[in-house]
C-alpha cells in the first residue's frame, strides 16, 4: 500500500472517540502512552501524563471489579434452608398424622374389639391425640399450612418466629413435645437463631459494584481523543518527517480499529459481559425465594 502524504492524509479517522470495551480501551492508551512523542508546546507531554493516569485508574478499577466478582457461596444458605422447611414440615405433617385418628370409620373397627382389648386401647389414645394434634395444628398453623416456606428468606424468619413465640407465650411447648417428641423444637429453635443470622447477613450484603465500567470507557475515550488530537498537532507540511511521526504515534489506533472491524461487532449486553466478569446474563432477582 502506497505510504500516506500530506495530500492524501485524512485525520479525521484520528479525531474520532474510539469504540470498544474498557479492557481494549485500556490496552489502547497504554499503547499510545508508550509511543507519545515530544513536542517543545509541553501539550502532548500533557495529554500523556493525563492519559497515564486514567491508565492507572482504569487499572485500580478493574483489579477491584474482578475482586467483587468473587461468586459468593450460598450453598451454607440453601442447606440451612432446605433443612428448616424440612423441620416445619415434621411438625405440620406429624400433627397431621396424628390427626388422622379422628376418621369416621375407626368407631367401627373400635366396635369389634373389647374396651380392655390392646387395639380398643391404642385407637383410643390416637383418638384423644387426634383432637389435641389437629386444635394444635390449627393454633400454629391456621389456614396459612405451609406456604411461609415458599416466600423470601426474611419473610418466613418472620413467620416462624411468630409461630416459635406463640408457642413460648401460649404454653404450647409440653403439648407439642408430647405429641410430636422433644427433639423438633429443640431443632427449630437452632436453626431459628441461624435463620435470622443468615437473613441478617443477605440484607446487609453489598452487591453494589465499586466501578462504574460505563464511565470509566468515557473517561479513556475521551482522554485518548485529546491525546490524538494533540499529536495531530505536530504535523508541519514544511517539515514532511512530521507526518511519518505522526503516523508512528498513532499506529495503535490504526490497529485498535482493524481488530474491532475483524470481529464480529458485539451487542450492547456483550459488551457490558466483557467489562464485567462477574454480571450475570440475565438481571439477578433482588432477593431469593425460600
Amino acid at each position: 500500500m502506497t505510504a500516506p502524504t500530506f495530500e492524501t492524509f485524512d485525520p479525521s479517522p484520528y479525531q474520532r472517540a474510539p469504540r470498544g470495551n474498557v479492557r481494549s480501551m485500556l490496552a489502547l492508551a497504554r499503547a499510545l502512552a508508550e509511543l507519545a512523542p515530544r513536542d517543545e508546546s509541553g501539550v502532548i507531554e500533557r495529554t500523556a501524563n493525563a492519559l497515564v493516569q486514567v491508565i492507572e485508574d482504569a487499572e485500580e478499577a478493574l483489579t477491584m471489579r474482578r475482586r467483587e466478582s468473587v461468586p459468593v457461596d450460598l450453598s451454607y444458605e440453601l442447606a440451612l434452608d432446605a433443612c428448616t422447611d424440612a423441620l416445619w414440615a415434621a411438625v405440620r405433617n406429624g400433627l397431621e398424622a396424628k390427626a388422622s385418628f379422628a376418621h369416621a370409620s375407626l368407631p367401627v373397627v373400635l366396635a369389634k374389639h373389647g374396651k380392655r382389648r390392646a387395639v380398643a386401647i391404642a385407637v383410643r389414645e390416637g383418638q384423644e391425640q387426634a383432637t389435641r394434634a389437629r386444635a394444635l395444628a390449627i393454633r400454629l398453623f391456621g389456614s396459612e399450612g405451609l406456604t411461609f416456606t415458599q416466600k423470601t428468606y426474611a419473610e418466613q424468619a418472620e413467620s416462624t418466629a411468630e409461630i416459635l413465640r406463640l408457642i413460648d407465650q401460649d404454653g404450647l411447648a409440653d403439648e407439642l413435645d408430647a405429641l410430636l417428641g422433644p427433639q423438633l423444637l429443640v431443632a427449630l429453635r437452632a436453626c431459628q437463631v441461624e435463620y435470622e443470622a443468615m437473613v441478617e447477613d443477605r440484607m446487609s450484603r453489598d452487591d453494589r459494584k465499586s466501578a462504574d465500567l460505563a464511565r470509566l470507557r468515557g473517561k479513556l475515550q475521551r482522554a485518548i481523543s485529546r491525546h490524538c488530537s494533540a499529536v495531530l498537532t505536530l504535523l508541519d507540511e514544511d517539515e514532511p518527517e512530521t507526518l511519518t511521526q505522526v503516523l508512528a504515534a498513532l499506529r495503535p489506533l490504526e490497529v485498535h480499529r482493524a481488530q474491532l472491524a475483524s470481529s464480529s461487532r458485539p451487542s450492547p449486553s456483550e459488551t457490558a459481559a466483557e467489562d464485567d466478569p462477574g454480571a450475570p446474563a440475565e438481571p439477578a432477582v433482588a432477593e431469593a425465594v425460600a
